[in-house]
């Protein structure tokens, strides 16, 4: 199978692509001085620069890692990102994903663009299953990861980045078998 470094799917909505260094913006920068952003992610608040987030992206190889900016397609607003790996050995991927705009959240941005992911590893790159992790405190996260019959498949705790008592991370799989279930019936 030939497996396409820059990668290009549309949704209803988005248009989830490949991110590229033209890509990186002012307000990108700004994406994690958002508190609750920083806190379901365990980091501090802060901008970033511009060199930060380039590195970012150049460290995405398009084979083993893939960094996917979501846009919005009507005005082409960069409003997330999806940051997929993939264990080509287990056939399995992991996906991260961030809403960044705070005024895009709960607009579908990520269930959209999940919705054209999926297909994309599951089918395409005939992927086994994909992985995720959770802190404990990410409440609606964890509803989704119930909802759509993620399993649970380990616990482990993370120092918080402003100290205090350590962070509980749930670790969770999705097989390829559960996700075409769940998505046909």
């Amino acid at each position: 199978m030939a497996i396409a470094s820059k990668i290009r799917l549309e949704s209803l909505h988005y248009v989830l692509r490949t991110v590229e260094a033209g890509d990186v913006s002012e307000s990108w920068t700004q994406w994690m001085t958002d508190r609750g952003t920083a806190r379901m992610l365990n980091a501090r608040p802060r901008a970033a620069t511009t060199d930060e987030i380039r590195k970012y992206v150049a460290s995405f190889d398009g084979r083993n890692s893939h960094l996917l900016g979501i846009f919005e397609k009507e005005g082409g607003a960069f409003v997330g990102v999806r940051a997929v790996y993939i264990n080509w050995t287990l056939k399995e991927f992991t996906v991260n994903v961030l809403i960044g705009e705070v005024q895009a959240r709960g607009k579908g941005a990520r269930e959209e663009t999940r919705d054209v992911m999926y297909p994309y590893f599951f089918e395409v790159l005939e992927m086994k299953a994909a992985r995720c992790s959770v802190l404990a405190h990410n409440a609606p996260t964890l509803k989704v990861m119930q909802r759509d019959a993620w399993e649970l498949t380990g616990i482990g705790f993370k120092s918080p980045v402003d100290g205090g008592v350590p962070l509980e991370l749930r670790d969770y799989r999705l097989p390829r078998e559960t996700w075409a279930r769940k998505r046909s019936g």
